[in-house]
């Protein structure tokens, strides 16, 4: 048996288990143009010809076809090397007995290289087929596979195109995607006008970074990884960049060793600014204690009171000159859950809020309101070592885009807020993104609808903000937070039910979602 890691991936309430040989391909999230480099090296300089890695990739999709007991199957081909690997489907499923019939975009003769070799190879042992004509009904089937276009695709469909993907879209068939779905951008995800609604996509060597992230998530359904002889993890450690899953090997690694000789002061000092909505401070605070940060400091506008959990330490913002005074010793601050009026003084440049953040070395997590600052100015944080954690909306104001494109284009948008502000970002939503200003990113897989209720946000920035304290730099504190907040999530929609659930109720299963990661064993 294959010594093998594996990775949990959760999609729609349900969990799926990756396995990979050692080696961890699975955590890597690859572009178009990536993807297009591994191809290379293996053809060229481990000296596999293309022809055998199409029949990997065919063999392993008709397996998974296979599984599914089909009577009758339907692989819809393109033109490109992914309409070869359907024709590759095609063969297989033939060879085991199955129905099967493909749908080609063009007459087999016209096609070009390893998908004209895969075609010829199919129709010499009778693989039937015919050539789509637009308007005609398209074939009965049990499975649809949909072999259109792949990784390649970065413009809106051809009308004809448009057209074929509506009609696998109304079949009432299985639909499976080879690689990514047509009409997703196989590295940002987005879009291209319509797409192939898959119930499962397969994607050959690596998965594809659109499938991880939406809207092109949505598309993909249930994705698995098929290894078919591309050497990724050797590969990814000569590209530039590699986008990976955040993981629980990666967060374990991440979070500090509690020691038994260990004080307060060893897990650090964070600072909560408290504004006119108290409450959204506090959650925040209690993010950051049940985190791990050994004092929580909440600094209240003068004219703020009433009653604070007892274990935090209550200081008064009194120096106006200096408004984060009272946050001097704290490793790490939190600004932004419900400041209120604090939010007008942020985005006057010439404010001592505005002053005070291009001073504080320590740094720490902006929030909601505390975002406003970067508006006038986008250098605002010059010192220190900071998050931000937008939601859409937020993002978008800052980029000056509509909420609409920050959602069509998740990856490009923090990746563009985080070199703009120098700082890490946390785009917030379904597969939250994290990206650093040096260009590293990663996806957080965890995290589900428990999480849709107001004040859950305060308290990712308070997690974030214990986790700087305790001594993480800005990509592990905040791909790490992502990832706690998540699980607590979904432990807390699994003991109460997701409808109904507090933003309290999450802080609550904080430390049971760290003593999960830190008692489960490595690799899952």
């Amino acid at each position: 048996m294959r010594d093998t890691q594996s990775l949990y991936i959760k999609m729609d309430g349900a969990e799926y288990k990756y396995s990979s040989p050692r080696g961890g391909y699975l955590l890597y999230l690859v572009t178009s143009e990536q993807m297009q480099e591994f191809d290379k090296f293996t053809i060229h300089t481990l000296q596999v010809p293309g022809i055998v890695l199409m029949d990997h990739a065919g063999k392993a999709v008709a397996q998974e076809v296979a599984q599914r007991n089909p009577s009758t199957v339907v692989v819809v081909c393109g033109k490109g090397n992914n309409g070869g690997d359907g024709w590759v489907t095609a063969r297989w499923l033939n060879n085991w007995g199955i129905q099967v019939q493909v749908v080609s975009v063009v007459n087999p003769q016209e096609l070009q290289g390893e998908a004209r070799l895969a075609a010829e190879m199919a129709l010499a042992v009778a693989v039937p087929y015919e050539v789509y004509q637009m308007g005609a009904p398209l074939p009965n089937a049990d499975v649809y596979v949909d072999a259109i276009l792949g990784t390649g695709t970065t413009r809106p469909l051809a009308e004809e195109l448009v057209q074929l993907v509506r009609d696998v879209n109304h079949v009432s068939a299985f639909t499976l995607a080879v690689d990514i779905p047509t009409g997703v951008n196989a590295s940002t995800g987005e879009v291209l006008g319509v797409a192939i609604e898959a119930a499962q996509t397969i994607c050959l060597g690596a998965q594809k970074l659109g499938t991880a992230v939406t809207p092109g998530a949505y598309f993909a359904g249930m994705v698995t990884v098929a290894d078919i002889g591309i050497p990724v993890a050797v590969a990814a450690k000569n590209a530039d960049s590699m986008t990976t899953w955040v993981t629980p090997d990666d967060v374990r690694r991440w979070l500090p060793k509690r020691t038994s000789d260990a004080h307060k002061g060893t897990y650090g000092k964070v600072g909560i600014v408290a504004g006119q909505m108290r409450g959204a401070a506090i959650l925040a605070g209690l993010g950051a204690a049940r985190s791990g940060a050994g004092l929580v400091v909440l600094g209240e506008d003068p004219l703020g009171g009433g009653e604070a959990p007892y274990e935090f330490v209550v200081r008064r913002r009194s120096d106006a000159a200096d408004p984060l005074l009272p946050f001097a010793d704290c490793r790490a601050i939190v600004v932004g859950p419900g400041l209120g009026d604090v939010a007008i003084d942020l985005q006057r440049p010439d404010s001592a809020w505005q002053q005070a953040l291009r001073n504080a070395r320590q740094g720490g997590v902006l929030d909601a309101d505390g975002l406003l600052g970067l508006l006038t100015d986008s250098n605002l944080l010059q010192h220190g070592r900071w998050v931000l954690t937008p939601h859409p909306k937020e993002c978008g104001r800052l980029l000056g885009w509509s909420t609409e494109e920050v959602q069509a284009k998740r990856l490009t948008a923090a990746e563009q807020l985080a070199r703009a502000t120098g700082a890490v970002v946390v785009l917030k939503g379904y597969r939250s993104i994290i990206a650093a200003p040096d260009g590293r990113q990663c996806v957080n897989p965890t995290g589900d609808a428990s999480l849709a209720t107001a004040g859950t946000g305060d308290v990712l920035a308070g997690v974030v903000g214990g986790l700087l304290a305790q001594g993480l730099e800005p990509f592990a504190a905040a791909a790490a937070g992502a990832y706690l907040h998540g699980v607590a999530g979904e432990l807390t929609g699994r003991a109460h039910g997701q409808a109904g659930v507090l933003a309290s109720d999450v802080i609550s299963h904080i430390p049971h979602a760290i003593r999960q990661l830190m008692h489960s064993l490595p690799g899952g």
